[in-house]
C-alpha cells in the first residue's frame, strides 16, 4: 500500500469525483466531501490537501486535511472545529487496509503537526482508544419506523414538548438560502449576547447553495404565526445527516420549538433514505444543558476520538518559538 499527499489544486475532476463516491460507499461523511471541504478551505484561508491510499491501483482510503500557516511551521487537521467541521480521519475500505497501516504511512511534513480527529462509523481502532481523547455523539438509527422512533427512542420529556409545540401552533417550514436572512438574524443575537465575534455567515450560504438543491442540506424554521422561533440547519449524505447548526430567537417562551425541529429534522433525514441522524457532538461537562436536550432523541452514544502526531523539527521549532513569544 502506498499512501500520497496531493493538495486540492492537484486533484482533477476525474479523481474528485472517485474521491466523493468512494466517501459514499465508504461509509463516509459530508464533512469528508470534496466540495464541502473546498468551502470551507475558501471560507477559512486554509490549505487543503487529501492524503489518498492505494494498493496497486485502487482507491483504499482517503483523509481531507486543512493546513495554517505558523511561521516556518503548519499545524494540519483532519477536521477543525473552527470550521465547524466536527468530525473527520481516515475513510477507508478495511478489506485492503487498516487505521494502524494508515496512520504509519502518513506523509507528515518535517515542519509540521497533525491534530486527527477520527469518524465514528468504522470500529474504533485500539490505538485511539488507548492514545486518543475521547468524545462523544448521539445517533439516531433511521431504519426503524417513525412510530417506533418516536415511542420507543425519544425520551418522554422530550415527546411531550413536541406535542406542546403542535399544541402551541408551532410550525415547522423548510428552506434553501431564500431563509438565511431569518437564521442570521438568530445567529447574530445569539453571538452577541455571547460577547463573541460575529460567525461566518456566508459559509452557512455556500454550504445551502452547494447541497440544497442535491437534498443533502436543509435550513429549517420554527414559526409560531409569522414570527421566526428557532431555526437549524441540516447536512449530510445518504449515509449520515448531521444537526450541523442550530440557533434561536432570545428571551422568547418554550413552546417547545427545538424538540419539534429535531423530530421534523429526523423525519426529514430519513425521508432522504440516510441510514443515521447525528446530534452532532454531545459535550455533557461543557455543554450540560444542550447535551441533556440532545441525548433526549437518542439512546445510541458513540464515541469519536483526537490523536496528535508530530515530527521532531516541528517540536524543536515550536519549543523554541514559544521561548520567544513569551
Amino acid at each position: 500500500m502506498k499512501v500520497i499527499r496531493k493538495s486540492i489544486n492537484e486533484i482533477n475532476e476525474s479523481e474528485k469525483t472517485e474521491i466523493d463516491n468512494f466517501i459514499e460507499l465508504n461509509s463516509g461523511l459530508i464533512f469528508h466531501e470534496i466540495k464541502f471541504n473546498e468551502i470551507a478551505s475558501e471560507i477559512f484561508n486554509s490549505s487543503l490537501s487529501y492524503f489518498l491510499a492505494y494498493t496497486d491501483k485502487r482507491l483504499v482510503g482517503i483523509c481531507p486535511v486543512h493546513s495554517i500557516k505558523r511561521g516556518i511551521l503548519s499545524n494540519t487537521y483532519s477536521n477543525n472545529g473552527s470550521f465547524e467541521i466536527p468530525y473527520g480521519g481516515w475513510v477507508f475500505d478495511d478489506k485492503f487496509t487498516s487505521f494502524q497501516s494508515l496512520w504509519n504511512n502518513l506523509p507528515i511534513r518535517i515542519n509540521e503537526s497533525l491534530t486527527y480527529w477520527s469518524s465514528f462509523m468504522k470500529e474504533i481502532p485500539e490505538k485511539l482508544k488507548k492514545e486518543g481523547k475521547k468524545f462523544q455523539t448521539g445517533l439516531v438509527n433511521l431504519s426503524k419506523s417513525e412510530k417506533e422512533l418516536f415511542d420507543n427512542v425519544i425520551h418522554s420529556k422530550r415527546r411531550n414538548m413536541i406535542r406542546k409545540a403542535e399544541k402551541s401552533g408551532i410550525t415547522i417550514k423548510k428552506f434553501g438560502t431564500e431563509g438565511l436572512p431569518i437564521y442570521f438574524n438568530f445567529i447574530q443575537q445569539m453571538y452577541k449576547k455571547a460577547g463573541l465575534k460575529e460567525p461566518h455567515l456566508n459559509y452557512c450560504k455556500e454550504i445551502l447553495n452547494a447541497y440544497n438543491k442535491t437534498g443533502n442540506a436543509l435550513l429549517m424554521v420554527a414559526f409560531q404565526e409569522e414570527q421566526p422561533l428557532a431555526g437549524i440547519i441540516i447536512v449530510g449524505n445518504k449515509n449520515v445527516m448531521h444537526y450541523w447548526q442550530g440557533a434561536s430567537m432570545n428571551e422568547v417562551p418554550n413552546f417547545g420549538q427545538g424538540e419539534l425541529l429535531q423530530w421534523e429534522a429526523i423525519k426529514w433525514a430519513k425521508k432522504q433514505e440516510a441510514q443515521y441522524y447525528d446530534l452532532c457532538v454531545i459535550e455533557p461537562e461543557r455543554l450540560p444543558h444542550i447535551a441533556q436536550f440532545k441525548m433526549g432523541f437518542t439512546k445510541e452514544i458513540i464515541p469519536f476520538y483526537c490523536i496528535s502526531k508530530k515530527r521532531f523539527l516541528f517540536r524543536i521549532v515550536n519549543k523554541t518559538q514559544n521561548v520567544f513569544t513569551i
